[in-house]
């Protein structure tokens, strides 16, 4: 039944924002066709435009999911949605899932404009990535690059983090939504919502980044490697060091602010 679920989540979710990906293909068209002729013009502008479009897009992508949770949950359609014969855990877990690949796909989309940018600048402006090369052999900079090795491992830390951090925004914003829609804080859900929200996750990421400094759990980056380490943050001998606890924690409260979340949707959340 969760495989269904999602399908229908993703077919009337794609509605919200399928039009920014149509919109960004299309100016990447436009950007690759000044590049072909070499009309600067059109490259310059196109990459105004996609760069506007790129944070417009993750914007539109985060204001979508929390909308596409309320109405499909706490508005008229509710009633709907809480008289499927799913239990409340798969109907969450479907919209959590949802959720956090179209925020994802949206990270993804507004690198590939960032990309795209980048490669019309260098077409732009020939030879000036030579030259940047050049600055950094010069400056001795290039002996500081990471290992081909190292950059995989973080690029896989850098996607879990990613993730990590996806999966608590969504936590954290449906248990503020679900919350605000019981019997008590109902007659104002958007102002108890957002009150909700900036409490628990500015508590949580206080805690998280003491946590974060303080305990002895994280990852020293070096050229070489990148190795797991018990020691603080602070005390890494690494050329770069990432603290583990303050991720960890806050990913545990967004995993139990969940559970809690489908027990309320279960029992204490008042429909209208």
């Amino acid at each position: 039944m969760l495989g269904k679920l999602l399908k229908h989540e993703f077919r009337q979710s794609a509605r919200s924002v399928s039009l920014i990906y149509a919109c960004a293909a299309a100016v990447i068209a436009f950007i690759f066709v000044g590049m072909l002729t070499k009309i600067t013009w059109i490259g310059v502008v196109g990459s105004i435009v996609l760069y506007i479009t790129a944070l417009v897009g993750v914007m539109m992508t985060l204001v979508s999911v929390i909308k596409n949770f309320y109405d499909t949950l706490y508005s008229n359609q509710g009633y709907l949605s809480f008289t499927l014969p799913v239990n409340c855990a798969s109907l969450l877990g479907s919209k959590v899932i949802a959720a956090i690949v179209w925020v994802i796909l949206s990270f993804v989309l507004a690198a590939v404009c960032f990309l795209v940018i980048a490669m019309n600048a260098k077409a732009v402006a020939e030879g000036s990535m030579a030259g940047i090369w050049d600055i950094i052999e010069l400056t001795g900079l290039k002996e500081m690059l990471p290992s081909g090795a190292t950059l995989v491992k973080l690029g896989i830390l850098f996607a879990v983090s990613v993730l990590l951090l996806v999966f608590t925004f969504v936590g954290f914003v449906f248990f503020a939504v679900t919350m605000a829609n019981t019997r008590v804080l109902q007659k104002h859900p958007k102002l108890f919502g957002f009150l909700i929200f900036f409490f628990t996750y500015g508590v949580t990421n206080a805690v998280g980044t003491k946590l974060t400094y303080s305990v002895p759990l994280s990852l020293e980056i070096t050229t070489e490697d990148v190795k797991l380490a018990f020691v603080a943050m602070d005390q890494s001998s690494g050329m770069l060091s990432y603290g583990l606890a303050g991720v960890l924690f806050m990913a545990l409260v967004a995993v139990g602010l969940l559970l809690l979340t489908g027990w309320i949707m279960e029992h204490k959340v008042n429909i209208k």
